[in-house]
């Protein structure tokens, strides 16, 4: 079967959300019972969430905000404009904060996996750089969000291509660690020489 172009907000399954919008800047709480991703919190060249995330008070804060299981963050604001799937590491509840667009696929026709593999390839960047907003610090709005043209193979070729994806990241990331492990030893025996 061959691929299509569907448009975003056509494999959707409950639309496109931002996340929390707080007032003024947002401050560690040392009893914090939820975690909030905001854009310092993206590493990996934007392939992962860190681990310093801040701990807030649940006070004002709807459940209707609470990240689920494989929801796609997507950074808005900025000229990184990356999707990464949300995976909990624990039981404490996380929200995302405004800067980023909550996406949830309908995942009976969409591997959100893919999805998010899909929207930071060439293709989608390049839509992005044609429809940003905003001159000092830049932005894509909603509606540019909903309109991403995305190829949408069978679900299983989704699923394959998304695994391939992962383990290309794996080896990058394997490949970095062992050239940092070999430059220090080879650094390390030319000082012992000395």
């Amino acid at each position: 079967m061959k691929s299509k172009i569907v448009q975003l907000k056509s494999i959707l399954y409950e639309g496109i959300s931002s996340g929390f919008s707080f007032r003024g800047k947002i401050h560690q709480s040392s009893n914090g019972e939820i975690r909030v991703i905001q854009l310092k919190d993206f590493i990996d060249d934007y392939t992962a969430i860190g681990n310093e995330c801040y701990l807030i008070s649940a006070d004002k804060i709807k459940r209707k905000y609470y990240l689920g299981k494989n929801d796609i963050l997507f950074v808005a604001k900025g000229t990184n404009n990356y999707a990464l799937v949300f995976k909990p590491i624990d039981d404490v509840p996380t929200i995302a904060s405004s800067a980023l667009f909550v996406i949830k696929v309908n995942q009976k026709v969409a591997d959100p996996q893919y999805v998010a593999w899909y929207i930071n390839q060439t293709p989608v960047q390049n839509y992005f750089k044609t429809n940003e907003t905003g001159t000092y610090v830049t932005s894509i709005n909603k509606t540019t969000v909903e309109n991403i043209p995305i190829k949408l193979p069978s679900l299983s070729l989704q699923k394959q291509i998304a695994r391939l994806a992962q383990l290309h990241k794996q080896e990058k990331q394997l490949t970095t660690k062992i050239t940092n492990l070999k430059e220090s030893l080879i650094t390390n025996q030319l000082l012992n020489t000395l």
